[in-house]
Order: C-alpha cells, then sequence, then structure tokens
C-alpha cells in the first residue's frame, strides 16, 4: 500500500566536488498537487565521502555493503553551509531549519551513492 508521496531529485550542475539538484516532490494526498522541479539541492562531496570508513572482513575485503549512508552529519552540514536546500513549490511539511522533509529522502540517497561510488548520481527519486 502506498502512502501516496514521493520526490526526485535530477542532477543540473556539478563541477565535481558540489553539486546542484533540481527536486520536486509529489503529494497525491492533496488536491492541489504539482509536482514540478523547482527546488534546489545543493551539496558537497567531500563531507559525505570522507566520513564514509568500510569495515573490512574475511567474508567482504572491499567492505561491508551498507543500505545508508555512513557518519554523516547532515544538521552540521546545513549550519556550515555544505548542505543548502531550496524548497520546492510543492512542498507540504517544513521540518526544523525550513527543510521540507520531503527532501530528506533523497538527500540520503544522494549521500548513500556518493559512499557507495564516489561521485553524485545523475538521479535519484522515492515513492513511498
Amino acid at each position: 500500500m502506498s502512502l501516496g508521496y514521493g520526490g526526485t531529485a535530477r542532477l543540473v550542475l556539478s563541477d565535481g566536488e558540489s553539486a546542484i539538484y533540481a527536486y520536486g516532490c509529489t503529494n497525491l494526498s492533496r488536491a492541489d498537487n504539482d509536482p514540478c522541479e523547482d527546488g534546489e539541492i545543493y551539496i558537497e562531496l567531500r563531507p559525505i565521502a570522507s566520513a564514509y570508513a568500510p569495515k573490512r572482513t574475511k567474508r567482504y575485503p572491499d567492505g561491508v555493503p551498507i543500505k545508508s549512508a555512513e557518519n554523516v552529519d547532515y544538521e552540521k552540514m546545513l549550519a556550515e553551509g555544505s548542505l543548502k536546500v531550496m524548497n520546492c513549490s510543492n512542498a507540504s511539511d517544513i521540518g526544523s531549519g525550513g527543510v521540507d522533509v520531503r527532501v530528506r529522502p533523497l538527500v540520503f540517497k544522494i549521500a548513500l551513492r556518493i559512499q557507495l561510488d564516489g561521485a553524485f548520481p545523475a538521479e535519484v527519486w522515492y515513492f513511498k
């Protein structure tokens, strides 16, 4: 069963050290649902990539597989400016720091791809 909300983020600009994503959120429970990509996510590579320390074992010599980004302090990144979010017009719930709560899963997915691949993903999405 679906909760009826989700989001997508598409890489717009990257210099290898930082990136800008255009993002939009959808909420099927709202009558005025308009999922256009008019929000922005600015994110830097270094704080996320340097936070990852692979745990190597005999079974996983390249590192134990991870399902979420490890050791990333998103609140500190927001405070320092290495993570900035300009909310989209379809933001339905604003959380701490004035950031749309629907963008958080997108940031988490971007961070995971950075830690796994060492680069910015071209696109991330989720739907719950």
